[in-house]
């Protein structure tokens, strides 16, 4: 048996039909973790949400922004915009399906057993292990509740950008929606969450720095395995990190990475 970690997946079905050719993945043995963002603007998010319904026993994903914006779409929170490619899934015969499996999904995955932590954006740099695992069952709790269409309506917007300045549970729920799923850069000093710069980290403004570089940052006892940023290119530090987008959706590559003994995957992208 194998786990596996694939990166942003994007909707681009052809590439995610190579690469569980590449893994010669057997849905009896093996497991897929996906690093969130599994649908948007590739060429076909219901397959791939089909793939991943026809095999849910073999398969389980955190979420990422535009699985989360799926969420709102689908329940009428917000209008899909062309480019994310997200109406066609809400159209299709699988929408309720498909919303009811991302609702059960965490904002991070733990895994002791192969000392990984499995995460779309990243960690916020004050943030340990614990207090991040025990903080996001706020969120898995909304979501998966009754009220969960209220939860994602207060989702939205960039404050609180410090944990400490969340003083409500709606506030407290949006900065770890945001942290997880959004964060690529913090300010250098307060370490707050930043979005007005979304470019390669070499391009940023000197008050900014990447969130795994941040000074101070609390160290976890686990590597992370996050996707997200294309621009970073793979990033990989054995000991620490690896960023598994590396833009299929954009003409990259999909990537994944065997958690059984870190061997990467990559497929290139096209139909």
């Amino acid at each position: 048996m194998a786990t596996y970690v694939v990166g942003d997946v994007q909707g681009c079905w052809g590439a995610f039909r190579r690469l569980l050719s590449a893994l010669s993945f057997d849905p009896q043995n093996d497991h897929m973790v996906f690093a969130g963002d599994l649908i948007a603007r590739g060429e076909d998010s219901a397959a791939v949400m089909q793939w991943v319904l026809d095999h849910h026993d073999a398969c389980s994903a955190v979420l990422g922004n535009h699985d989360l914006n799926f969420l709102a779409v689908a329940s009428g929170l917000r209008e899909a915009k062309p480019k994310d490619r997200t109406q066609q899934l809400v159209d299709s015969v699988i929408c309720e399906d498909v919303i009811n499996w991302y609702r059960q999904c965490p904002l991070a995955k733990d895994f002791p057993e192969h000392h990984a932590i499995v995460i779309h954006a990243g960690i916020w740099p004050l943030f340990d292990r614990d207090t991040l695992l025990s903080e996001i069952q706020l969120v898995h709790e909304r979501l998966s509740g009754d009220a969960w269409i209220k939860s994602l309506r207060s989702m939205y917007g960039n404050t609180p950008a410090h944990f400490r300045d969340a003083q409500t549970n709606d506030e407290k729920a949006r900065f770890l929606i945001n942290a997880c799923t959004r964060m690529r850069f913090v300010d250098s000093h307060t370490l707050a969450l930043d979005f007005n710069c979304k470019d390669a980290p070499e391009l940023a403004p000197i008050d900014l720095c990447p969130w795994m570089d941040a000074p101070g940052r609390v160290t976890i006892d686990r590597q992370l395995i996050f996707g997200h940023w294309a621009t970073l290119k793979g990033r990989r530090n054995d000991t620490d990190l690896i960023a598994l987008d590396t833009g299929c959706v954009w003409g990259g590559n999909l990537t994944a990475i065997r958690l059984d003994d870190r061997q990467l995957v990559q497929v290139a992208s096209g139909v």
